[in-house]
C-alpha cells in the first residue's frame, strides 16, 4: 500500500511563498492577498518573475528554477502559485534532475487550473500531498469566502481531518478578475447524481484535465504507477474542464482510460465546466462524461464545487477523502493519513 507523506501544518510567523508558475500575478490583487496574508501572521516572499507580463511569467527554465528556489528555502513553509495560465508544462522538464530538491524539502505547493499541472506532477511522482485550490488572485477579497478561510483555518490547526460541504449558490463567471469584495453568488447550487444517496471513498486525486492529461503517456507520467498503489484502498477522481469542448473532453477521457487512469475508482467528481454554453447539438459534457466513465459503474456526481466557477472546496492530493451524496448536496471529509 503506498504511503502519503503531508507536510507540515502552518503556525503564526511561518513564511509563504508566491511564484509565477504559469502566468504572472494579477497587478490588481496582489498586494492586497499579500497584505490579507500578513495579516493572520504569515511572512510572505515572491520570486522575481510575479511581477512580470505576458501570456508566462518567463521561460520554462527559469520558472523551473525559481520555483525549486522556494524549495531549497528551509524558512519557505508554503508555497502558492501567482496565477493559472496556459503553458506550465514548459516548466516540467527542467525539474528533470532536480527531484531530490522537491523529495527533501518536503512543503505544500498549492494552485489550480494550469498550476494542476503541477500539483499532479508532485502528489504522483512523489507520494507529496497539494493543494488544489485558489492561486494568490483570491485572496484579495476582503473578507475571504467561506471556502478560502475554512481552508486556512484547517491548515493552521491540529487536526487531521478537514470537512466541507456543498456550497449554497455559485457564480456564473470566473472569478479572477472579479469584485475584489468577493464572489457574486447568485446561482443557486444542487449537485446531480444517478442515484439520490451515495457514499464512496478513497484516495482523492485530480485536477484540470485541460492540462493534466497532456502528460500521459511521457516520462513525466507516473499517473498509473501512483493509483496502483492504492488498490487496496481506492481512488476518487475529480475533474475540473476549464476551455475543452465536449468531443475533446471526451477524447481526454477516453485517453486516460487508455492509460489506466482509472482502473480501481472508487467515484468521480465532476466540477462545474466553465465552457457551459459549448454544448454540441448532440454531445453535451454530461454525455462525455456518460460515455467515457458510466463503464466504471461507480457512483458519479456533477456540478460539485471544483474548478472555475467559484466558490471550489479545497481538494488535497493524496489525501484519503470520503465522499457523501444526499439529494442535490454533497460532503467531503479528507483525512491526512
Amino acid at each position: 500500500m503506498g504511503k502519503i507523506i503531508y507536510p507540515n501544518k502552518l503556525k503564526k510567523g511561518d513564511t509563504v511563498g508566491i511564484t509565477a508558475v504559469s502566468m504572472p500575478a494579477n497587478d490588481e490583487k496582489i498586494d492586497i492577498a499579500i497584505d490579507n496574508l500578513k495579516g493572520i501572521g504569515l511572512n510572505v516572499i515572491e520570486t522575481s518573475n510575479v511581477r512580470s507580463s505576458g501570456i508566462v511569467s518567463s521561460d520554462g527554465k527559469r520558472r523551473a528554477e525559481e520555483f525549486l528556489e522556494l524549495y531549497k528555502n528551509p524558512d519557505v513553509k508554503y508555497i502558492i502559485a501567482a496565477r493559472g495560465g496556459e503553458f506550465l508544462m514548459e516548466m516540467l522538464p527542467y525539474l528533470k534532475g532536480h527531484e531530490d530538491i522537491i523529495k527533501n524539502n518536503v512543503k505544500w505547493f498549492q494552485g489550480f487550473s494550469d498550476p494542476s499541472l503541477l500539483n499532479l506532477y508532485i502528489t504522483t511522482n512523489f507520494n507529496i500531498a497539494t493543494i488544489n485550490m485558489e492561486n494568490i488572485s483570491d485572496y484579495a477579497m476582503r473578507p475571504w469566502y467561506k471556502s478560502i478561510q475554512d481552508s486556512v483555518d484547517f491548515m493552521f490547526s491540529d487536526s487531521n481531518e478537514f470537512v466541507q460541504e456543498s456550497f449554497e449558490k455559485y457564480q456564473k463567471q470566473e472569478f479572477e478578475e472579479g469584485n475584489l469584495k468577493g464572489y457574486n453568488l447568485t446561482e443557486e447550487n444542487v449537485y446531480e447524481c444517478e442515484n439520490n444517496n451515495v457514499k464512496f471513498e478513497g484516495r482523492l486525486i485530480g485536477g484540470c484535465i485541460d492540462v493534466f492529461s497532456l502528460i500521459a503517456g511521457t516520462d513525466l507520467d507516473k499517473i498509473e504507477e501512483f493509483v496502483s498503489q492504492f488498490d487496496d484502498e481506492g481512488v476518487i477522481w475529480y475533474l475540473d474542464n476549464c476551455e475543452l469542448a465536449p468531443c475533446e473532453f471526451y477524447r481526454r477521457l477516453w485517453y486516460m482510460d487508455q492509460k489506466n487512469y482509472f482502473k480501481n475508482v472508487k467515484g468521480f467528481l465532476i466540477g462545474r465546466s466553465l465552457m457551459q454554453n459549448n454544448n454540441n447539438e448532440y454531445f453535451t459534457f454530461k454525455d462525455a462524461v456518460e460515455r467515457a466513465l458510466r463503464k466504471f459503474n461507480v457512483p458519479i456526481v456533477y456540478n460539485v464545487d471544483t474548478g472555475h466557477i467559484p466558490p471550489q472546496m479545497c481538494m488535497i492530493n493524496g489525501s484519503y477523502a470520503v465522499f457523501e451524496y444526499n439529494d442535490g448536496k454533497g460532503k467531503l471529509t479528507q483525512k491526512l493519513i
